[in-house]
């Protein structure tokens, strides 16, 4: 899988419980070394008794650099979109399509053009084809705007969100202290880091068991958090009808064939415990874990503090 290696690092491969989302339970794997997390994920998933799953999509976006185009280049790409549509369809294998193509000016005085392709990858990740899409774009690229094609690569950015929403069973004063430790982190980015850094505990441990590119699930997820300018919490908190109400919205894109999925006998046992979910099910999956790993985590920080059952469980296997 990789290159000069000497060995394997293994890390523990966990089972979260309790899970029920869009009315379907599940036991979901998770690959992770830090103690409490699969316990917390199972707690979270416990005291709620569905988590809802809205949105999401297979889209990918491959970014072309154009330097120094002509300066109708942006004109001349929308006329000629359909050439571009078709150059990339002769590109891309049978269960991928192109969504669409747009480009637009980075900047004026230095003269950089990008040129974006949206390329519906279907059941895998779609990084390797979508940067040999965009390499092989480049000649008819040149061609139209006149320029010099520089970098040609995938964004790690999602265009799509997917959401997970639950109502969580705690008392009254745990709830509103929830929702109060929630303002923290919305207030205060120091704070936020850390408390979106509990979120990825419980999406990058799957996103391991299953063979996912957790860099890029990460640094997707990270963006998102700062899209408003300020980085902030990915997930809400808030009272409804006196009930605690969460959500979780995140740009995540996994693939379930290719990659580590088909190279990996674990990564595909995990996806088989799961019950060989479609990219888009997968997705969903990994952010009611993240929302419930949160809830997890803020109702002990609300309580009895982080370190009695974190130490706890530490202390196993000391």
């Amino acid at each position: 899988l990789i290159e000069n290696t000497i060995g394997t690092f293994t890390i523990p491969l966990g089972i979260a419980t309790n899970f029920r989302i869009n009315n379907r339970d599940y036991i979901i794997p998770m690959v992770i070394e830090e103690p409490s997390v699969v316990a917390a994920a199972s707690a979270g998933a416990k005291a709620t008794d569905n988590v809802t799953v809205t949105g999401g999509n297979s889209h990918v976006i491959g970014q072309i650099q154009v330097l120094n185009p002509d300066a109708d280049a942006i004109a001349k790409v929308l006329s000629r979109k359909s050439d571009i549509l078709d150059a990339a369809a002769s590109i891309l294998s049978g269960h991928m399509s192109v969504v669409d193509v747009y480009s637009s000016m980075l900047d004026v005085q230095s003269r950089m053009l990008k040129v974006e392709i949206v390329i519906d990858t279907g059941e895998a990740m779609g990084a390797n084809a979508v940067n040999t899409t965009c390499e092989g774009l480049a000649p008819i690229i040149e061609e139209i705007t006149g320029g010099r094609v520089l970098l040609r690569i995938l964004s790690n950015a999602v265009p799509g969100v997917v959401s997970a929403q639950a109502h969580f069973k705690t008392s009254d004063s745990v709830a509103r202290d929830i929702v109060s430790a929630y303002e923290f982190a919305h207030i205060d980015k120091l704070r936020a880091v850390t408390h979106n850094k509990g979120i990825m505990n419980g999406i990058t441990a799957v996103a391991m068991a299953t063979g996912q590119d957790t860099r890029a699930i990460e640094a997707a997820a990270h963006m998102y958090a700062a899209e408003s300018g300020v980085y902030g919490p990915l997930s809400k908190w808030y009272m409804q009808d006196d009930r605690l109400c969460g959500e979780l919205h995140l740009p995540i894109r996994v693939g379930t064939v290719g990659g580590l999925t088909t190279h990996h006998d674990t990564a595909a046992t995990c996806l088989k415990i799961l019950g060989n979910p479609t990219s888009q099910e997968l997705a969903g999956i990994m952010v009611s874990v993240g929302l419930c790993q949160n809830f997890s985590a803020l109702r002990a920080l609300s309580t009895d503090g982080i370190q009695k059952g974190h130490m706890k469980l530490h202390a196993r296997r000391l």
